[in-house]
């Protein structure tokens, strides 16, 4: 099989891990929300800001989840004494919690899903999804069209 077919397939058993994963999650969970506890857990006190960027969301969804968490008392919102239009992200304890028991039970739904593989397969399979995620990571994406009439982006691209 050529190097693109095989980038294809292990594309299409990506998604389809992504797919599994997040069908059987988000019944109970908003991944998003998970993603910002975690973050803020990791780097508080955080800005508002900081996190849109680092999950690449919109300074809207990022208020939108915000004030969720904080209505859920996962997060608490403090004064940011360097800049008075903005505010400060800590989490509480019991997002904290909530953190620690989603991780834990995906962990055990996770060993059961791969229960029956060898050691050395658990060991393989971590260290590829290791290194793919550090891939990802470390990839740049291609610029953001220029915003404006299409005819004028069109034009554009035809002139570089």
């Amino acid at each position: 099989m050529s190097q693109r077919n095989e980038s294809s397939e292990l594309a299409l058993a990506v998604m389809e891990l992504i797919d599994q994963g997040h069908r059987r999650i988000s019944r109970r969970l908003d991944l998003t929300r998970v993603r910002i506890l975690r973050l803020v857990g990791d780097h508080e006190p955080v800005r508002p800001g900081t996190i849109a960027a680092e999950l690449g969301l919109t300074a809207s969804a990022t208020s939108r989840h915000l004030t969720a968490l904080e209505q859920a008392g996962q997060v608490s919102f403090e004064p940011d004494p360097d800049d008075q239009r903005t505010f400060l992200v800590r989490s509480s304890e019991a997002g904290r919690a909530d953190i620690v028991a989603t991780v834990e039970a995906g962990a055990r739904v996770f060993s059961e899903v791969i229960a029956d593989w060898p050691a050395e397969d658990v060991t393989t399979a971590r260290l590829l999804i290791t290194r793919l995620n550090e891939a990802w990571a470390g990839r740049v994406d291609p610029p953001t069209p220029t915003p404006g009439p299409r005819w004028r982006r069109a034009h554009r691209i035809e002139e570089s």
